[in-house]
């Protein structure tokens, strides 16, 4: 029962529409959600499971679908989104997903978070940065760099720049290993609104032309 609602969980969440969608019943032989989506709407999810493959889908929808696909392949599963006419709307490989090569890269990266964490009594200190995700990662410096960041303990999120050890799992996603931070500075705490204004206010620019610059900004950036 815990398992099949981590599916309805999941499910849910890639749908969208929460108020909408609801649970109707299980049919009988393998697994098989049978769901309601009301008419209203009908068009947003239908919608929203075309776009799931799209490389300008919403990180939550994709993360959802990989969730799902992870979960059947772990389970040794398959599955499908079905029209009640039959018509496969989504399908998911599970466990006839094509396992990719892993692999480790060493490049020049940047991150941005807050040191929660510093410390240590060998040349080479743990430094812990946590980002606006809340996801941890767990760095390292000299003991000179490390002096520094002590000073930036707890306060400001600061950006730090060094070497990343990247590893690329069997489902195609990177993580972190080992980040050597050479460098760091502060960030701009400046608020979103003043940034824009000043830029608008700035002879020769496109800015100043917009009646929303926020809002122009956000959708840049491929906020709501």
């Amino acid at each position: 029962m815990s398992r099949l609602a981590e599916y309805m969980g999941q499910l849910a969440a890639l749908y969208g529409s929460e108020p909408c969608v609801h649970f109707k019943g299980l049919h009988s032989g393998s697994t098989v959600l049978e769901t309601v989506v009301e008419a209203s709407a009908a068009e947003t999810v239908k919608s929203r499971l075309r776009l799931v493959h799209d490389a300008a889908a919403p990180e939550e929808l994709q993360r959802a679908y990989q969730n799902l696909n992870d979960m059947l392949k772990s389970d040794q599963a398959i599955a499908d989104i079905k029209h009640p006419q039959g018509v496969v709307i989504l399908a998911f490989p599970g466990r006839n997903t094509p396992l990719q090569k892993t692999y480790r890269v060493k490049e020049a990266s940047v991150l941005d978070g807050v040191v929660i964490r510093i410390g240590g009594k060998d040349n080479t200190v743990p430094v812990w940065l946590k980002d606006l995700d809340g996801t941890i990662h767990k760095c390292e410096a000299n003991s000179d760099m490390a002096r520094e960041l002590v000073k930036e303990y707890l306060a400001s999120p600061i950006r730090v720049t060094g070497q990343g050890d990247w590893l690329r799992g069997e489902n195609g996603a990177w993580t972190l290993e080992k980040f050597k931070i050479t460098g760091w500075e502060p960030l701009d705490e400046k608020p979103i609104a003043d940034i824009v204004n000043a830029a608008r206010n700035t002879k020769g620019n496109g800015w100043s032309e917009l009646d929303d610059p926020i809002k122009e900004h956000l959708q840049i950036r491929g906020s709501d």
